[in-house]
């Protein structure tokens, strides 16, 4: 445990000052839901009114195409008379207001899959800038652009506009997202980080954008209102406070200690000595140093960190894209969209929860396994069911049922993610703990942009999209049996041991050095450095000593 989070634990790990923190920054997990998942109702077909009466003498209505195959006006009727046809009148979207049907059908997901890339390019670029900067600076700034662009969309006179902004909005949704999950876990124990990771606000938003799209059925003035309401958590300014990690490790000690003794003050614990930061702030510096020399090319540095890298860049690439193509294909379920989105937003409630039970009592592994096996077997469920009951009588229990098992999948893969990222994070060694979680927070954007595409094909078949989100969820459930229990192991540290020997061996003389100095500024005794008056080497076993005492929090033989 480091010196950081030896205060930490004197102060309290996730006492009253850290639970506010960690509220008030998940927080932005609600409106960043609702900008991020609006085009389920945005992008969405409402259905077209054909007026064929000069050929057939009728009128025929239709609110999507399984309807409206029903009532003969499908897509060979409607496309031959693209001038007259209108769209119902129960809700606008951006295909009624630019008529994006027939040979214009692909390009609201079009759309939506490139606001999913901007999330891919936002997050690359704001983990960056968060490192530099501070993470509430950037948080904040990249929020309020963000509900300027948002708002600006809708009044966008064009759809090739309204793609532009909605790349933009998505880019800014992904550097919040990444400071978001970020800013908490930097004032928590390593103990509290699953909690941290797993609970949020993220499904609240999702349960409340329904009642927003229910209430306000024109798209322009969901857009406008859901922006302007999200401009109040601008306020929060004032009650979060900057990373004292992140400030130690810019080497702005003094502003680190002033947070940690308003957070002491919060819990009502005692301040403790913190003098023992200035050798985390020296071991930070010394990290970084170490984390200059790897790159992505070390992911494949051996025959087993291949095969993990590939597993968990795997693994997030379909939690990500059966996640986003679990709601952006709600659009093509049965029944009333409105209580889809709710229940959906719903289901994953429970499943987080399960994670953080399941977790430390099946393990990582099994969590994962049982999490993305069942996702799948509730998507090959509704094939059967298309398939078995078909009958129009059974029409009332199809719907039922397919829904049913809709649920159950999403509720299992957000679930499955959560845990995937758990266990991803204790799979790769320390000194590319960052690189790695990079990679695969690239993989899952990748999914996010393939998502909407599902939707797309759930508009000519509703088992397509079930059957890809089956054969992925499944594939990865067995994939994930490959890698190792990390459940109550030791982090790895190093690639290898012999590296982790010699870095060990520079920072314990560099620390020696360092403690050598200060006490000699300080009274003057040289008596116990009579080695380092010599400079000697540091050998591999003490430097081992070393690091184990490091690592149970005990205290240094060498110093």
């Amino acid at each position: 445990m480091s010196e950081y989070e030896n205060v930490l634990e004197q102060i309290r790990p996730f006492g009253p000052y850290q639970i506010r923190t960690f509220v008030l920054v998940s927080l932005f997990e609600t409106p960043l839901a609702w900008a991020m998942l609006a085009p389920i109702f945005t992008a969405s077909n409402p259905g077209v009114f054909c007026d064929t009466s000069q050929e057939l003498n009728t009128t025929f209505w239709g609110l999507n195409k399984n309807q409206s195959k029903q009532l003969g006006c499908g897509k060979n009727v409607y496309c031959q008379t693209v001038p007259n046809i209108s769209f119902l009148p129960d809700y606008t979207s951006i295909v009624s207001e630019w008529g994006l049907v027939c040979d214009k059908e692909y390009i609201s997901d079009l759309i939506t899959s490139l606001q999913m890339t901007g999330v891919l390019f936002g997050a690359l670029i704001t983990g960056q800038l968060a490192d530099i900067f501070g993470r509430k600076k950037i948080l904040f700034i990249e929020y309020g652009l963000l509900i300027v662009l948002w708002f600006c969309t809708g009044f966008a006179p064009r759809w090739e506009i309204y793609a532009t902004l909605r790349f933009l909005v998505g880019g800014l949704i992904g550097g919040c997202l990444v400071v978001n999950f970020v800013l908490p876990l930097e004032f928590v124990t390593p103990a509290w980080r699953t909690f941290c990771g797993c609970i949020g606000f993220w499904a609240v938003g999702l349960m409340t954008l329904a009642p927003w799209a229910y209430l306000l059925r024109d798209w322009r003035t969901l857009d406008i209102a859901m922006s302007c309401s999200s401009v109040i958590l601008l306020l929060l300014w004032w009650f979060i406070d900057e990373s004292p990690r992140w400030l130690l490790s810019r080497g702005y000690l003094k502003e680190a200690e002033e947070i940690i003794v308003k957070a002491a003050n919060f819990n009502k614990r005692p301040v403790p000595d913190l003098s023992c930061l200035q050798n985390f702030v020296k071991r930070e510096q010394i990290r970084k140093n170490e984390e200059r020399t790897y790159s992505y090319w070390h992911l494949c540095s051996s025959f087993h960190l291949t095969k993990g890298s590939l597993i968990c860049m795997f693994g997030w690439f379909v939690s990500s894209s059966v996640y986003y193509g679990h709601n952006f294909n709600s659009k093509n379920l049965v029944g009333n969209r409105y209580l889809n989105v709710f229940i959906s937003g719903l289901v994953e409630i429970p499943a987080l929860i399960f994670v953080l039970v399941s977790n430390n009592y099946f393990g990582r592994r099994k969590t994962v396994f049982y999490l993305m096996f069942i996702s799948g077997l509730a998507c090959f469920s509704i094939l059967l069911i298309d398939a078995f009951v078909s009958s129009e009588d059974d029409l009332e229990k199809r719907k039922a049922l397919t829904i049913t098992m809709a649920m159950i999948g999403k509720s299992c893969i957000s679930g499955g993610w959560a845990a995937v990222q758990i266990f991803s994070a204790e799979t790769f060694p320390t000194v590319i703990r960052n690189i790695g979680i990079g990679a695969c927070s690239m993989a899952a954007r990748i999914g996010g942009i393939v998502a909407p595409q599902f939707g797309f094909l759930g508009q000519s078949s509703m088992q397509i999209p079930f059957t890809i989100f089956g054969i992925l969820s499944v594939a990865c459930s067995f994939l994930m049996l490959l890698l190792k229990e990390t459940m109550g192991a030791p982090l790895p540290d190093r690639l290898h041991r012999q590296s982790e020997i010699a870095s060990s061996s520079v920072q314990v003389e560099l620390l020696v050095k360092d403690n050598m100095e200060s006490n000699l500024s300080g009274n003057g005794d040289m008596s116990n450095y009579k080695d380092s008056q010599t400079q000697r080497d540091i050998t591999p076993a003490e430097a081992e000593s070393h690091q184990n005492s490091l690592e149970n929090g005990g205290v240094n033989p060498l110093l």
